[in-house]
Formats: structure tokens, sequence, C-alpha cells
């Protein structure tokens, strides 16, 4: 009988043993899937959080696209809606660069984000020109028509008025940015052919042509390039190679001294490469008197 007692103990203390772990177990499985759902709550709030953020961007672009189409028939100064004309062109290139990418790709976000401030700074700039230009036309305009009224007989006074109209709009088109008319980047290998494998090249030869604007003063100028990778780094020998743009230093990959006379200049600029390349689109941004004249993307392979 007390053989008996001591196996009945022992069989009640390995169920209460099993009953116990089976608790803990539980409780660990259930903790688990907690954590699982709670982080998979948070991804799902990241991703949302993202797709909204991109919405806005994407809604701040079409806005934009809007206004600069608004502004094309508030000037008649031809040059002026050139440019107002190749900003809408960026504008629709990054809409579409915006347009593809996800949203869960914060690098490209973020970068298309900035190139966003970019614009907003290059279309306050060219709100102001407009505004001023149509303020000064509407000025001159209503003095014109009191001094007529009123004095009929003065018509030295009314030419006085149309020549510094006329002056004034001269002033206007003579800020007027320079602009390209083509740029084509030219992967090279070292025995200087043509490539679009990124171990064959050695040299970026950026081919360009500056159009014509004879109310774009003349003289020597500088050319700077940015060589944009696809991850949004700029290529560049030099962490000095600074210069200004929108109140503030950025890199360029090279720069050349022309000779802008208001005619179609065409040149050329080179890169050395000198650090591993990646496959995948690439950017060339060109800047003249710190304003940006022109863009064009092109493809290395691996």
């Amino acid at each position: 009988m007390a053989m008996r007692f001591s196996f009945d103990n022992v069989n009640k203390k390995w169920i209460w043993g099993t009953i116990v772990l089976i608790l803990i177990l539980a409780l660990a499985l259930v903790f688990a899937l907690k954590t699982i759902s709670d982080k998979n709550k948070e991804m799902s709030g990241f991703v949302n959080q993202m797709t909204y953020e991109k919405g806005q961007i994407e809604q701040e672009y079409q806005d934009f696209s809007k206004s600069m189409d608004g502004l094309q028939f508030k000037t008649n100064n031809d040059s002026l809606a050139h440019q107002i004309e190749l900003q809408q062109q960026h504008i629709q290139v990054l809409m579409q660069e915006l347009h593809a990418v996800k949203a869960t790709d914060t690098q490209e976000i973020n970068r298309l984000k900035q190139e966003l401030a970019l614009v907003r700074s290059v279309m306050m700039h060219y709100v102001n020109i407009v505004d001023s230009l149509n303020q000064v036309n509407t000025a001159l305009t209503a003095e014109n028509k009191a001094v007529k009224q009123k004095y009929v007989q003065a018509t030295q006074t009314v030419q006085q008025l149309s020549k510094e109209k006329s002056s004034l709009t001269q002033q206007v088109q003579l800020a007027a940015r320079l602009a390209t008319k083509s740029i084509e980047v030219v992967p090279l290998t070292d025995r200087n052919r043509k490539t679009d494998r990124i171990k064959k090249t050695v040299t970026l030869r950026i081919n360009f042509t500056i159009a014509k604007n004879i109310t774009a003063t003349p003289g020597d100028k500088i050319i700077y390039a940015r060589i944009m990778t696809p991850d949004g780094e700029i290529l560049s020998n030099n962490p000095n190679n600074l210069f200004q743009f929108e109140n503030r230093q950025i890199q360029y990959s090279c720069k050349k001294m022309i000779e802008y006379q208001g005619t179609d200049l065409s040149d050329v600029l080179y890169w050395q490469v000198d650090q591993l390349l990646f496959p995948g689109t690439y950017r060339v941004d060109l800047f003249v008197d710190g304003n940006i004249i022109g863009q064009q993307s092109f493809i290395l392979k691996k």
C-alpha cells in the first residue's frame, strides 16, 4: 500500500508539472503572436503614412504644374515664357519619377521632396518676375491713360513714358536665364569608343548646346555639371568642388569656362571615372550663373 501511494503521488506531480508547462508555452505563444501582430500593425502604419506622404507630394507637383501653365498665359515675354515651359517639362519628368517610385522607397521619396523644394523656389522666382512685369505694365498703362486724358497735347510726356516702359521690359528680358537646346551624355572606353557598360566606362563626355538668347549678358561664364547616381549621390573627385545655388553651396562634378556671345554655343565637358559605379539611370544637371539650364538622363548597364 505504501508503494502504491508513492506511485500515485509521482503521477500527480508529473500531471501538474505538465499542465504548468503547457500553460507557460500557451502564454509564450500568445505573447509571440501579439508581438507579431503589433509589428504588422506598425509596418502597416508606416506604409500608410508613406503612401499618404507620396500622395501629398504628387498633389503638390500637380498644383505646381497647373500654376506653371497659368504663368505662361500671364506674360508676353517670349524668353520668359520659354524658361517657364522648360521648368514645366522638368516638373513633368519629376512627376513621372514620383509615380513610378514605391511608397516605401524612403530615399527616393526624400530626393523627390528635395526636388520639390527646388521647384517651389524656381516657381516663386517666376511668379515674382511675372507679377513685377505685369504691375509695371499696369501702372504705366494707367499713367499713360491719365496723362492722355488730362494733357492731350503733352505728346512728349507720353513718348517718355513709352520709352520707360520699353526700358523696363528690356531689363526683365535681360534677367532671363540661359537654356540648353540639347544635352548628350556619352560614356567612353579607354579608347574613346562609345559604350553603355560600367566596366568599360572610363570617361563621361557631356555634349551640350546653349540656345541663342540675345537678351542674355554676353561674356565669360562658368558652366557646372552635376552627375547624379541612381541612388542620389553626386559624382565628384573633390569634396571642395562647390558652387553657389539658391543661397547655398552645392557640389559639382566638373566645370568649364565658356565664352557666351548670345548665339548658339556648342561645347563639351569631361568627367574621368575614379570611383565604383553601379548600373541604373544617371542624371546630369547643367548650371550657369547660379541657374539650372538643362538636364539629361542616361543609363549604364552591367
